[in-house]
């Protein structure tokens, strides 16, 4: 089952308890504030071990019973693993997780596991994918997609119609320009203005935006519904 949290015009009521797995990254605390916002108690699931010692309710996996939960990393490549890590662990049930401080188009979808975080916009007919993460106030453009495990940091601009691959990173404060495609696990340094179509595995970084360095991707897909 994948249940999922309102946004600040919604009930958050129905959800009393989320544990926030994988909490290796400061990112962890922007999660557990989010749903603390809306009124949910968290639990912080260490799954690697070293995870910081301030975290909300910090548990190992060892002996939990898995509930509801959220991502606690910020990187894609990180979500992208410790999605499949969390299936894995028995944790299931991922939410998609809307800070009552942003501002989410009732024509946009956020899927399971889809985390926007406070003072993000997302606009008209975007699409946040599995697992992906929108960080603290990042604009998503009218039907721009991002897919499984995609994530922003910080301040990002997604023009209209922007298309983001699977595990793609976009640095803080990046401008994707409108109807650019971003392939899958590519890597946009923070502060780029991408103005043409990025390969995948690639690192751009500049205004213009040009690329310094490509890797292979490695396939990856959302373990819940398969998509990418």
């Amino acid at each position: 089952m994948v249940m999922s949290l309102p946004t600040s015009d919604g009930d958050a009521a129905a959800l009393a308890v989320c544990d926030i797995y994988a909490v290796g990254s400061p990112y962890a605390f922007d999660v557990a504030d989010s749903l603390g916002r809306l009124g949910v108690t968290t639990r912080s699931i260490d799954n690697v071990g070293g995870a910081d010692h301030r975290l909300p309710d910090l548990r190992s996996v060892v002996g939990l019973s898995p509930q509801p939960f959220a991502l606690g990393l910020s990187s894609a490549h990180g979500r992208a693993k410790a999605a499949v890590n969390a299936v894995r662990d028995g944790w299931i049930d991922a939410i998609s997780l809307c800070d009552p401080t942003a501002v989410v188009s009732p024509r946009a979808t956020v899927a399971h596991g889809g985390y926007v975080n406070a003072g993000a916009v997302v606009s008209a007919y975007a699409e946040i994918g599995c697992f992906a993460s929108v960080n603290r106030s990042s604009s998503i453009g009218h039907d721009s997609i991002l897919g499984f495990a995609a994530a922003t940091g910080p301040g990002v601009v997604l023009a209209g119609g922007v298309r983001i691959g699977r595990a793609a990173f976009i640095g803080a404060g990046a401008v994707v320009l409108p109807g650019a495609v971003i392939g899958d696990g590519a890597v946009i340094g923070a502060g780029a203005v991408v103005t043409r179509a990025v390969p995948a595995g690639a690192t751009v970084v500049g205004n213009p935006a040009r690329v310094i360095n490509q890797t292979t991707v490695e396939e990856a897909q959302c373990p819940l519904c398969h998509r990418t």
